[in-house]
């Protein structure tokens, strides 16, 4: 196997305290394979371990390591010119990190809830746990996604304007409102909620469709109830949100999946004058609203036209971005964003590697190395959080419904359920992000990382509220 490695350096205070126990499936790396007594995980140590002048070390690799911890020393002395020289400059700073978690979609609620009560406590314990990725933030699909398991709003009741017939469904209440509650108890805190709809009942849209269309005037001020609704709902289960994402990809307007689309003058106009000041009366005006939830190819020109209305741009807090169009879209459209919206935090809200699962595909390493580069020039470029697609599917990648018919084959993710054997995979991009959310914790802040002959390695620096540095490297 190769050399690909990808490591964090930090004075915080963790040790590994359960190795990886590694499966190959045939892909270019493994698996580490959790069950109901068993589970690799990092653990806590007194700082005072650590004496002046080392550091700690977590490496993953090609070759099968997975966060292995180590100590070195740190130094001012180059021995040799060519010698790869990282300096790290703790007055020069750029933003704060907000975060970083996932998505529990349909999909993922179901498969959690699919195993044994002991393997489900392992695989939340695994991202919100304080030996695992120590996750802040869940992304909820407010209705249906791709990753449901049928397609449904909470209001199939044609013109039913005063949403009489509004109401969640046992999807929310048996399986999502329980795993959020379980995810803040291991979390120690309120975990971090958003949501963003991927489509209006199908009787307020032009095509009265799911997979097509867009929202008919005339339900503006509805579907900004409908909002409303949907957090009253989830408030009277005891549980609030932090933000929302007024669209889940508005440029797209048909597609086999649920989609609604905006340009983004309606999504100003609807924002400014009927979703803002909805949220605003009903006692929810402190919610985070994200602009765009779309791919970077659409900065800074999106937000342009959406914060160019002083109403809209007080309403809006963030904006949004998908992973999907990175590899097509240089990332200095972040920093320009920032440059021209200084006073919005920008979040990646999505990232999923869009290729159908295959038993031969688990553990490929080369799918976490396309989270190393994306999230290096996030972070680079100003960015202040991130969130994975689903937590975790099953192992055909799903369950999806594509067409809004079941489909046996979905994408691929950082976790894979088997619930026949009753246990659990933890892929590359589990530890790739893992990187960055168990050493960088909210409040942390990003700083300038000079370096002499980077030797190609991708790096980013960060200052802990603790005043940790942590360094992440990535050689390819």
């Amino acid at each position: 196997m190769g050399r690909s490695r990808f490591e964090s350096r930090s004075g915080v205070g963790i040790i590994q305290a359960l190795q990886c126990v590694g499966r190959d499936y045939g892909a270019s790396s493994i698996v580490c394979v959790c069950n109901a007594t068993y589970c690799d995980s990092l653990e806590p140590i007194n700082e005072e371990r650590i004496s002046g002048g080392n550091y700690l070390n977590y490496v993953s690799s090609k070759s099968g390591l997975r966060l292995e911890p180590n100590t070195g020393t740190l130094s001012n002395e180059v021995d040799d010119a060519t010698a790869v020289v990282f300096t790290v400059d703790r007055n020069t700073t750029y933003q704060e990190i907000l975060g970083f978690g996932g998505s529990l979609t349909d999909s993922t609620a179901f498969n959690i809830r699919n195993l044994s009560e002991d393997v489900s406590e392992n695989l939340l314990k695994t991202y919100f746990g304080e030996g695992g990725a120590q996750y802040l933030y869940l992304r909820i699909p407010m209705g249906a996604s791709d990753f449901s398991l049928h397609f449904y709003s909470y209001d199939d009741v044609e013109n039913d304007v005063a949403l009489d017939h509004f109401d969640l469904i046992d999807m929310d209440y048996d399986y999502k409102i329980p795993i959020v509650k379980q995810a803040s108890e291991l979390r120690g805190e309120v975990i971090k909620l958003f949501t963003t709809p991927w489509t209006s009942p199908a009787w307020m849209k032009d095509s009265n469709d799911y997979m097509s269309g867009s929202l008919l005037k005339t339900y503006y001020q509805p579907w900004a109830n409908y909002f409303i609704k949907y957090f009253d709902a989830y408030a009277r289960e005891n549980v609030s949100f932090w933000g929302l994402a007024p669209q889940n990809e508005p440029t797209v307007y048909r597609n086999n999946i649920p989609v609604m689309g905006w340009s983004a003058a309606q999504e100003r106009d609807w924002v400014a004058n009927y979703l803002g000041p909805t949220l605003v009366e009903a006692g929810y005006g402190g919610l985070k609203i994200m602009a765009l939830d779309d791919n970077r190819n659409n900065l800074p020109d999106w937000v342009d036209v959406v914060l160019s209305d002083e109403a809209a741009a007080e309403y809006v807090s963030g904006i949004a971005v998908h992973w999907y169009q990175d590899t097509r879209t240089n990332d200095s459209v972040l920093e320009q964003t920032h440059e021209m919206h200084p006073d919005k935090f920008l979040f990646y809200t999505e990232a999923c590697n869009l290729v159908r699962v295959k038993t031969s595909d688990f553990g490929d390493w080369e799918i976490g190395e396309k989270y190393a580069t994306s999230m290096m020039q996030a972070f680079n470029n100003w960015v202040s959080g991130w969130t994975d697609w689903n937590l975790a599917v099953n192992e055909d990648g799903g369950p999806a419904t594509f067409g809004n018919k079941p489909d046996i084959f979905g994408y691929n993710a950082a976790i894979i359920v088997n619930s026949t054997g009753d246990e659990f995979y933890k892929q590359p991009p589990y530890y790739f992000q893992a990187h960055y959310s168990m050493f960088v914790p909210p409040g942390s802040v990003h700083i300038q990382l000079n370096n002499h002959n980077d030797g190609g390695l991708l790096h980013v620096a960060f200052l802990t509220p603790e005043e940790t540095v942590v360094v992440i490297l990535f050689n390819e």
